[in-house]
């Protein structure tokens, strides 16, 4: 990950990331996963880079896949294991690392997922790519999705105020966002804080810098480094190509071995 990013996803924010998205739904999400995963008809076993608090990752073991779910925050990770102890889910296996220095021994997967924007928090995408085709089968998937130039652009940031309320509890996050159009990336400023009776009791701040990509710069690197383009479509609806009324976008890739 970006060595500006190694600090986030921390105690303050990690305690309120389930919380936060859980409107997000995750279960439709993975059913448009499903959809893609047509394209490789040998899947034993998927990697999960850049995993959080494993939302995805656990719907998706219940289609009886191996999953290995990696992160590089061991709160997000904590929270996870617990969901999983929860839930009895014994396929899923987690691991602390950051994923752009990835080494694994001795195993190769049949899909990567990189979701949720994981692919905007990479330093340097081309890199990437030469090190996690190393734990990839010929024919292997690339799933991830990522904001795009166009889209950005056309309408940048704007801040934003969310509560939420849990246990007698107000929780309360506040986002703004700059742009850097010179070095394509956006950096998010995150403060969260919770409330008892009225008052404070605890504040964490964050700050996230992530990148944005153009599409056809992007197919060209992957192409060099051995993918070939599957999938660019519109995060939100299904069938429908890149546009700029939305950031984000999906992509799907074969490894071509």
């Amino acid at each position: 990950m970006n060595s500006k990013n190694k600090n986030t996803f921390q105690n303050g924010y990690s305690e309120l990331y389930d919380l936060i998205y859980e409107k997000k739904d995750y279960k439709e999400e993975c059913e448009r996963l499903k959809k893609f995963f047509i394209h490789n008809k040998k899947i034993k076993n998927i990697l999960d880079l850049g995993c959080g608090t494993c939302n995805h990752s656990i719907i998706i073991s219940k289609w009886g896949y191996d999953i290995l779910a990696i992160d590089q925050s061991s709160q997000m990770l904590e929270i996870a294991k617990e969901k999983l102890k929860k839930n009895k889910i014994t396929n899923i296996k987690l691991l602390n690392k950051n994923i752009e220095k990835l080494e694994l021994k001795n195993v190769s997967y049949d899909v990567v997922l990189l979701l949720f924007n994981v692919a905007g928090y990479l330093n340097n995408f081309s890199n990437f790519l030469i090190n996690i085709k190393r734990f990839m089968r010929k024919g292997a998937l690339l799933i991830f999705d990522f904001w795009h130039d166009s889209a950005v652009q056309f309408k940048g940031p704007s801040n934003s105020i969310k509560s939420f309320y849990k246990d007698g509890l107000k929780f309360n996050k506040f986002s703004n966002g700059k742009v850097d159009y010179k070095n394509n990336t956006i950096k998010i400023e995150i403060i969260t804080n919770k409330e008892k009776n009225g008052s404070v009791i605890s504040k964490s701040k964050e700050s996230h810098l992530l990148k944005y990509y153009n599409l056809n710069s992007l197919s060209n690197l992957m192409k060099l480094q051995g993918f070939e383009d599957i999938i660019f479509e519109d995060f939100n609806k299904e069938g429908q190509k890149p546009s700029n009324k939305n950031w984000n976008v999906y992509c799907v890739s074969k490894f071509r071995g």
